[in-house]
């Protein structure tokens, strides 16, 4: 699967699936459940999602399943970042999102039962199906009642193990400093590894590179800039970790699908 994916459309499906073999991004709000703890790696952090419970994320964050569902089958949705904007979302939720964060309602039963729902709206949410119409209207519902029951609560954060705990810490330091001039040695250093092998079991780990991860994080900070300020893209692109102005509209086109100017206008209202 490709590390730069800008969205994978409303959809819906459900399945037993292995470890993410890449770490990717794609602009949606992306949904899951399933009936055993889930392990991801999300921006940099060790996330466990409780058995049962109901998780979103904004994909735009660099994040990748790092333990498989053991046969289980796990409940996906993913809305597009654009399409869920005008859905009036709580502003406490959006903000969350775009910092982020992962919110979990403790139980997806009702009317959070995304497994349910999952067979159903898997072929009706087709932009051909006669029931097209009817399942984006159950999905915006389900999608506002499940920002509201997250509201209050926290994001689960632990120490998994589906990941080497140095590869963990490189990509923890890595988000934290991708505003920063980031180096493959400096990266290395943290976790007393030498470059060459720091750069295999990263690689090995995670899919990508040091340099494509440490690029997916600042793409996803120079996303959040553009939706929540008014800054110029050249400061975006500064603030974000871009010594170069040019490195940033071409990294920023690969990831998003377009120019950074054209990305916030899509999404502003």
């Amino acid at each position: 699967m490709d590390a730069a994916i800008p969205s994978f459309d409303l959809a819906c499906w459900r399945g037993a699936v292995p470890r993410m073999s890449v770490a990717h991004t794609h602009d949606d709000l992306e949904f899951n459940s399933a009936p055993v703890e889930l392990e991801y790696l999300v921006d940099g952090r060790q996330v466990v999602i409780p058995a049962g419970a109901l998780a979103v994320f904004w994909a735009a964050r660099p994040h990748q399943l790092v333990r498989d569902s053991g046969g289980s089958e796990l409940a996906w949705l993913t809305v597009p970042l654009a399409q869920a904007r005008g859905w009036r979302l709580p502003g406490e939720f959006l903000t969350r999102m775009f910092a982020g964060g992962v919110a979990v309602a403790a139980e997806a039963v009702g009317p959070l039962a995304l497994a349910e729902r999952a067979a159903s709206w898997s072929t009706e949410l087709a932009p051909t199906h006669p029931l097209h119409r009817a399942a984006v209207t159950e999905v915006q519902a389900f999608v506002l009642r499940a920002a509201f029951a997250t509201a209050a609560e926290g994001p689960v954060e632990k120490v998994g193990g589906g990941l080497r705990a140095d590869v963990a810490d490189m990509a923890a330091w890595i988000a934290q400093h991708a505003a920063e001039d980031v180096t493959v040695a400096a990266v290395a250093a943290h976790v007393h590894l030498h470059p060459n092998h720091a750069m295999s079991v990263f690689r090995h780990a995670l899919g990508v590179t040091i340099g494509e991860y440490l690029a997916q994080c600042r793409i996803a900070r120079a996303r959040e800039l553009l939706l929540t300020t008014d800054a110029a893209i050249p400061d975006v692109a500064a603030s974000a970790g871009f010594g170069s102005l040019s490195q940033f509209y071409a990294r920023f086109r690969d990831h998003a699908g377009e120019a950074p100017a054209a990305y916030r206008r899509r999404h502003a209202g």
